[in-house]
């Protein structure tokens, strides 16, 4: 009785979230009536999709209808102003699909209520009492609550040492294209090009920030959105150098080659302590998966024949 009381209050208090969330959610302006109101609907896609983009239908027909990716990241990426929380962070990780936060939303409300069903049929199967079940199926929960949020701050993570390794080498060939005389959207777009195998996520936020300034956007406030989605520390201060360097009217090409330089320099420095710190993490591993092995294969023939001949002694 306890069992069915609890499930029953868990499964009433996650049917009440999500139902509050869609009707406060229902109750917003999308991104895409605001751009119409603004820009017209000649700059828009249709009135049918843009209405529908937040809806899991919208959803599928955006994976499966073949739409351009960079489209919808044009309608779907925000400032950092107009973005806080679950959007900020998925935005961050790379997800920027029309249904990704409502998707994200469905699977964290939907996984802890899966896997305390399973987590029940599995102690009922094994035939655990009732406080075991309990446990289990609360675990099963917590568990499935906090899971995507840290799938997704994991994707955070390896995507944002992905573009801090591979900026310095993009800040190079942005020197170069600047020396050569091409602006700084012609650098942007050759960077787009040529790391697009090697890092795609810093392919794909300079492709971003280059569509954004021909879409008509102000330099400073794609450069400043640039910094907000990824949020490296020195893709800030490189957006910081260039708004600066702007305002100030000097030269960009010097400005980047010192810039480039100081990124490659502290990249040096980050690959040097965790060279340092790798003789502290094998402490741990050696203490207690390689010594008791090593212990065991020398010391244990020299264990068994102290045994064998202090037996006979010890027993008479």
């Amino acid at each position: 009785m306890i069992l069915i009381v609890s499930v029953s209050v868990f499964l009433a208090a996650v049917v009440g979230t999500i139902g509050l969330y869609w009707i406060l959610d229902s109750r917003k302006e999308s991104l895409q009536q605001r751009l119409r109101e603004v820009v017209g609907e000649a700059g828009l896609p249709g009135k049918e999709s843009a209405e529908s983009a937040g809806t899991w239908l919208g959803w599928i027909r955006a994976r499966f209808a073949g739409r351009p990716r960079a489209e919808s990241e044009l309608l779907e990426v925000l400032s950092g102003k107009e973005l806080a929380g679950s959007r900020l962070l998925l935005n961050q990780a790379g997800y920027r699909s029309p249904g990704a936060y409502q998707t994200y939303l469905t699977i964290r409300w939907a996984l802890p209520f899966i896997l305390a069903v399973l987590g029940l049929a599995v102690g009922k199967f094994f035939g655990l009492d009732t406080r075991a079940i309990f446990l289990v199926v609360l675990a099963a929960g917590i568990i499935g609550f906090l899971l995507p949020d840290f799938v997704v701050r994991g994707k955070i993570r390896s995507r944002q040492e992905e573009i801090m390794d591979s900026l310095p080498d993009g800040l190079d060939l942005l020197v170069v294209c600047v020396e050569a005389g091409l602006g700084l959207n012609g650098a942007f777009v050759k960077i787009t090009e040529e790391f697009r195998l090697s890092s795609p996520a810093l392919s794909e936020e300079f492709d971003i920030v280059n569509r954004e300034m021909v879409a008509g956007k102000p330099r400073q406030e794609a450069l400043r959105a640039l910094a907000d989605r990824t949020g490296v520390e020195d893709v800030k201060s490189l957006v910081a150098m260039l708004i600066q360097t702007e305002k100030l009217g000097t030269s960009l090409a010097q400005s980047l080659r010192v810039h480039s330089d100081s990124l490659r320099t502290r990249r040096r420095q980050r690959a040097e302590e965790a060279a340092a710190k790798t003789t502290i993490k094998l402490v741990f591993p050696l203490v207690f998966l390689l010594f008791p092995a090593l212990f065991i294969v020398i010391l244990g023939p020299g264990v068994i024949q102290i045994i064998k001949v202090l037996m006979p002694t010890i027993a008479k």
